[in-house]
């Protein structure tokens, strides 16, 4: 178990030039410090609002670099905006729950954007996967484990995510804690803007997240009057009580996305790769079958004659091979500890040795002259009877700060965040500027 004594930790053995009460890295990330917390709570709109109000200037720098690049896209597909968008709010509010949309405006309104450019930016990774308008592989990557049995240190389940892909969208995430009028309390690390995103954990405790694929579903999957992937996540993270629970909710829905679709609770997990039309189980595990672990590749031959596939091997395919390595190294040795060291792990499969790159469970895009890499990691530790154990770096986790929590059933307590912390302090004030 780790200790809450220390807050912040940090495995990399590089660090960045030192700057006030944090090392400050400009190349790759704005600052590299912890997440920040933003706690909000009550109904969707009044979170949004608060939300809004405490990340303004990011949101007003996200919607700004969104709305040009997804209006182009929609533009060079013939769709009309105004459309896209009222067939979007029209599944939000038929599928899932309408106070998503009250939420964003409330946000909108707080952060001083306009509804319409805020919820065009929360449909960003539909439309760049789904219209294809540039090469979504690169913004859009992730990988994902989970273990259990005999592969962890306590028999319980531990999981484990990295956001993988475009820097310029991910690089001010902060650890959004929600106490909802309705539905569960959870928790999401989130680019400021979004109502939900690729990772989200309530206090079932239950774990949702997802990898998106690099190959592409054929034009006769797409749906546009789907559940948009951002709302996905957040309905099945707010409203799920485990993994079957989840798992029926997603199932009877459409979904915008193409992507593998990860479920977690304490009895295990299942993986859903799925188009807007079809869906398959994933059954990828270690040869001990007591761990499973999917990147960026198609796993499923019953998709086969629904996608179109891109020339491979890509980083996805070997970030998979890399992972499956990583995992049997560690078997046994699996909790929280040791998933932070796996998601920072720098094993490149393609040349059979440690070589950080595009291709390593750490992903740095910028050796290769990308502006893309592991932009936040998350580990979920399943083993502590009335709490959950998590893990959460800001950049790439091999030099980044790892910050640890410790949250009770309803969050009512938060274990290793004391808001006076004065370096808690400085990064509200990071934040706020």
């Amino acid at each position: 178990m780790i200790s809450l004594q220390q807050e912040f930790s940090r495995p990399g053995h590089q660090p960045p030039t030192e700057t006030g009460t944090f090392k400050l890295d400009h190349t790759i990330y704005p600052w590299n410090s912890p997440i920040p917390l933003v706690i909000v709570e009550g109904s969707s709109p009044e979170m949004g609002k608060q939300f809004g109000k405490a990340t303004k200037g990011i949101i007003g720098k996200v919607v700004q670099h969104n709305v040009p690049i997804l209006r182009e896209a929609l533009s060079k597909s013939k769709l009309k905006e105004k459309d896209y968008l009222h067939n979007a709010e029209s599944a939000v509010s038929k599928f899932t729950e309408s106070e998503f949309l009250d939420e964003i405006n409330a946000m909108a309104e707080a952060s001083s954007v306009s509804y319409d450019s805020l919820l065009l930016t929360n449909l960003n990774v539909d439309i760049l996967t789904t219209l294809r308008s540039r090469r979504a592989g690169e913004l859009f990557s992730c990988d994902f484990f989970s273990a259990w049995g005999g592969a962890t240190q306590t028999g319980s389940v531990v999981a484990g995510h990295n956001d993988d892909g475009g820097r310029l969208m991910d690089q001010f995430s902060v650890l959004r804690i929600a106490k909802p009028k309705h539905g569960r309390p959870f928790v999401t690390p989130i680019t400021p803007g979004y109502i939900g995103y690729d990772a989200i954990f309530n206090d079932s405790p239950f774990f949702f997240c997802g990898t998106a694929l690099h190959d592409m579903m054929k034009d006769s999957e797409v749906m546009n009057d789907a559940v948009p992937s951002w709302f996905m996540y957040r309905w099945i993270g707010q409203f799920s009580s485990g993994v079957e629970d989840a798992m029926a909710r997603f199932i009877s829905v459409p979904n915008m996305g193409f992507k593998n679709w990860c479920f977690t609770d304490s009895s295990g997990t299942k993986i859903v790769e799925a188009t807007p039309k079809h869906k398959a189980f994933v059954d990828f595990r270690t040869k001990r079958k007591d761990a499973t672990y999917i990147s960026n590749n198609t796993a499923c031959d019953e998709l086969g004659s629904h996608i179109k596939k891109v020339k491979h091997p890509t980083s996805g395919d070997h970030r998979f091979a890399s992972m499956k390595i990583t995992l049997e190294n560690a078997y046994g040795k699996i909790g929280l500890e040791q998933g932070m060291q796996l998601l920072s792990d720098h094993y490149d499969a393609s040349v059979k040795r440690e070589s950080a790159s595009e291709n390593t469970i750490c992903m740095h895009g910028e050796y290769s002259g990308k502006i893309s890499g592991t932009c936040r990691s998350l580990v979920v530790d399943f083993s502590t009877p009335g709490s959950l154990e998590v893990a959460v770096a800001l950049g790439n986790p091999c030099y980044g700060y790892w910050r640890h929590l410790r949250l009770s059933k309803g969050l009512k307590r938060i274990e290793g965040y004391n808001p006076e912390d004065p370096r808690e302090r400085e990064l509200r004030g990071l934040l706020a500027a």
